[in-house]
């Protein structure tokens, strides 16, 4: 099926505006005539399926977070999903998601699950959006899901511009103070330094340390880069193994300071979308299998799937995942806590709840504290270049007198 956009008169005279899935343009018309509708313009859809991966890379998160509220609102009031999918994508006009949505309609028409349909765009829905539509469905409670989704799509997108916001004055100043030592010690460390050469006197130890490191950088320094650069995507290219990947994840997580903060933030994820699973009626091992994806780090997704191997044995979850050792006793006690009150969900809901406070508390004092010391550490770095310089000045007019 290809999806055509069309102009069209009713009985009325109004003039409507659409999208419709068929086989040609031909059965495309020959639907709409059914419908007591006059034909004005009719035209292939701008994107087509074999360039969908091209489209799809431009697809914001406001979008996507957009796109799954209003699908959820649609689907709570009873609306088909195929209508519910025409509706959405009709309030894209300028936006690629348009053309995905009517794509993900058109497979829906030809019979596929939403879940089915979505996994065909990867790029826009990921493995944990299908997972938990399929959830959903599984269920017979899309619609909470589909909520769910929408409501972690914008506490992300919050998470994301907090971070941002705090992230940029401190990258700024950075490369603005990084370029101006850069230019000091290549462009006017060599033509001042190179001054004194003439006075025949042995230079202090801070300035022949400068005048080596700036002539390194002059002779050296554009080779350095380039080798960080490719040093940079070796290690991207490497990190797509998956043995390699496992390995630094493990790392991470033994870390200090950066692997806590990487057990909380993966664990407070996971909780969050299992207890939004189990809330919306998923069976537990089920949440357990839908949730794992998550998480970024590969070792706590392996550590869910061998957890959720100990469920399907009969196994209790807190103590399934405590088994595990990689996530934080917070949540497995009050996990345990929740089994025992047969309140498992808001059990998870609030340890997500702790951890994402805690989280956000230590990220906030760090950044804060992340450009006072980038402002002193390259001050230090400006005075001592300058040290060097003027250190010989004093000492020649100490000499004088």
């Amino acid at each position: 099926m290809e999806t055509f956009d069309y102009t069209a008169i009713d009985k009325l005279g109004k003039r409507l505006t659409g999208s419709i899935s068929a086989q040609s343009a031909r059965d495309a018309r020959d639907q709409l005539r059914g419908r007591a509708l006059t034909l004005t313009e009719l035209k292939a859809a701008k994107q087509k399926r074999a360039s969908r991966l091209t489209y799809e890379r431009s697809i914001s998160h406001k979008d996507l977070t957009q796109a799954s509220r209003q699908l959820a609102i649609l689907i709570d009031a009873a609306t088909p999903i195929e209508e519910a999918l025409k509706v959405v994508a009709l309030q894209f006009e300028k936006s690629p998601m348009r053309q995905v949505l009517l794509d993900t309609r058109a497979r829906v028409l030809e019979g596929a699950r939403l879940s089915e349909a979505m996994a065909y765009h990867p790029k826009t829905f990921d493995k944990l959006f299908t997972a938990m539509v399929a959830s959903g469905e599984t269920s017979g409670r899309l619609a909470p899901v589909m909520e769910r989704l929408a409501s972690d799509l914008e506490a992300a997108q919050k998470v994301r511009r907090k971070i941002l916001a705090a992230t940029v004055y401190p990258m700024v100043l950075s490369v603005v103070a990084l370029a101006v030592v850069v230019i000091l010690m290549v462009l006017v460390v060599p033509k001042v330094v190179a001054q004194f050469d003439t006075f025949g006197q042995e230079l202090p130890l801070l300035t022949r340390a400068v005048m080596a490191v700036s002539q390194w950088l002059q002779d050296y320094g554009l080779v350095a880069a380039i080798g960080f650069a490719i040093a940079l995507i070796a290690i991207s290219q490497a990190l797509r193994n998956p043995q390699i990947k496992t390995r630094w994840h493990g790392i991470k997580l033994r870390l200090p300071f950066i692997g806590k903060l990487t057990r909380n933030l993966n664990a407070a994820r996971f909780a969050r979308t299992i207890a939004g699973l189990m809330e919306a009626g998923t069976p537990s091992l089920t949440a357990m299998e839908t949730a794992r994806h998550t998480l970024k780090n590969t070792v706590m997704r392996n550590a869910v799937n061998d957890a959720a191997t100990r469920v399907r044995e009969g196994m209790a979850i807190s103590a399934a995942l405590k088994k595990t050792d990689v996530f934080p006793p917070l949540v497995t006690q009050m996990v345990a806590g929740g089994e025992a009150s047969g309140n498992v969900g808001a059990m998870f809901s609030k340890s997500a709840d702790y951890l994402e406070g805690e989280f956000e508390s230590v990220t906030s004092v760090f950044l804060s504290l992340l450009e006072p010391l980038i402002i002193i550490f390259l001050s230090l770095i400006v005075l001592l270049i300058i040290g060097a310089i003027f250190i010989p000045i004093l000492r020649l007019n100490t000499l004088a007198f």
